[in-house]
């Protein structure tokens, strides 16, 4: 009876074998693939979030600080041993946040910081950038009539001018502060300035509270100039 077997019997199993073993394989990178999407999407939500939190933060600090937005840095005392006063710690106290020294890598609280970049070199001071052409800093906030920042009635257009955006610096994943009247000017640049980490796209906080997805690097300089500048 074993010289009746077919000698083909036992290779057809092996060839099945094999095929099942790929059909598993291709099965597994794509459950793997959309498993890694739906994390990245799951980061990027989380992290607009965040960003529209900043921005109800930012219009309760407006109210209760006579209508100006907190100045994007203290550079007087910063440079000069009054302590890192800055738009995210500022916004982040006045909420109830602690600033945290005992975590100097992660100083303020969770929401400055971008999900999709753990792992990465997020930047102390914050993921998220504030542009420091709208809003300003106490130096240049005194041609408003105090030091005490920008009033936001002095923004024009607030719903197309973006205060904080995804950006990044030399050396680092992100960024605490960006030059909108640079970006305007010399438009995208791949290691400094607003980055588009989201597929491709910049998530912008505008002055009246709203967000959006930005595609900076095809924006044009008259673009550019009206939505990260004080430019009417």
């Amino acid at each position: 009876m074993a010289c009746l077997r077919p000698v083909s019997a036992a290779a057809f199993t092996i060839i099945e074998l094999l095929v099942v073993i790929a059909i598993v394989a291709i099965l597994a990178a794509v459950v793997f693939s959309f498993g890694q999407s739906a994390l990245r999407s799951g980061a990027s939500a989380r992290a607009i979030s965040n960003m529209k939190q900043t921005g109800v933060m930012l219009a309760n600090y407006a109210t209760e600080n006579n209508n100006r937005f907190p100045p994007s840095a203290d550079w007087g005392a910063i440079m000069f041993g009054g302590g890192a006063r800055f738009f995210q710690r500022t916004l982040g106290e006045f909420a109830g946040f602690p600033w945290t020294t005992n975590t100097p890598n992660t100083p303020l609280a969770n929401i400055f910081y971008d999900p999709v970049l753990n792992g990465k070199r997020q930047h102390p001071w914050g993921a998220f950038a504030v542009n420091t052409s709208i809003i300003l800093n106490t130096w240049d906030s005194r041609r408003f009539g105090s030091e005490a920042g920008i009033p936001r009635a002095a923004i024009p257009n607030p719903s197309s001018k973006v205060v904080y955006c995804t950006a990044k610096e030399q050396g680092w994943d992100s960024t605490w502060l960006f030059v909108g009247d640079n970006f305007a000017q010399q438009g995208w640049q791949t290691n400094t300035g607003p980055e588009a980490r989201y597929n491709g796209l910049a998530a912008g906080l505008f002055a009246d509270g709203h967000v959006e997805r930005l595609d900076v690097k095809n924006m044009s300089q008259a673009t550019r100039r009206r939505l990260f500048t004080l430019d009417p």
